[in-house]
């Protein structure tokens, strides 16, 4: 237990791992700004029984063979995050059994833990790489590079991150739904 809190820590402390965490939380907004617009009607359909290829995904409509590219990587680099949530999906599943949330909403939930999971991942894939860079004759200017500009590194990410997710969600609102192809059943 006690390796666990000390990796914890030396995780939370390293620059590297947060410049990951930066990039990983631009990638995760614009992927999602750049999805299909929530759609309440979507959530409310499977809610009553409606059968679809698509899923739900921070509200909006998710169909991983017609996402972006950017969003599929995403999905991919999210895996070890996805699969950890699943297991503890599974684990209160009975806990869960007894609040009554509609999809919409448990979809936004499901999206912030994920996004939260993912970011331990990504804390803790920046420390190893870390670790792996101070260990090279070459990886320490590296790391004083990083350190050195850490937070003009970091606020830029922040920053255009802050300004480009409202623009691409804008232009995500403006074309409304894009998955025609999704097919969807009704209840009999």
């Amino acid at each position: 237990m006690y390796a666990v809190v000390a990796f914890s820590r030396s995780c939370v402390r390293s620059r590297l791992a947060w410049l990951f965490v930066c990039l990983h939380a631009a990638w995760f907004l614009l992927a999602v700004a750049n999805m299909s617009p929530p759609s309440p009607a979507f959530a409310d359909f499977l809610d009553q029984g409606g059968m679809s290829t698509a899923t739900i995904f921070a509200g909006r409509p998710l169909h991983f063979h017609y996402e972006s590219v950017f969003l599929k990587l995403l999905v991919l680099a999210d895996m070890p995050s996805a699969l950890v949530q699943s297991l503890f999906g599974l684990a209160s599943w009975p806990l869960l059994v007894n609040i009554q949330l509609s999809r919409y909403s448990a979809s936004y939930i499901a999206a912030g833990f994920l996004f939260l999971i993912a970011t331990c991942q990504w804390l803790a894939a920046g420390y190893t790489v870390q670790t792996w860079l101070s260990s090279k004759s070459w990886g320490e200017s590296v790391l004083r590079t990083i350190g050195r500009y850490f937070a003009v590194t970091a606020t830029v990410i922040l920053l255009v991150s802050a300004i480009s997710v409202p623009l691409v969600n804008q232009r995500s609102q403006r074309l409304g739904f894009r998955h025609p192809a999704i097919s969807f059943r009704t209840p009999k």
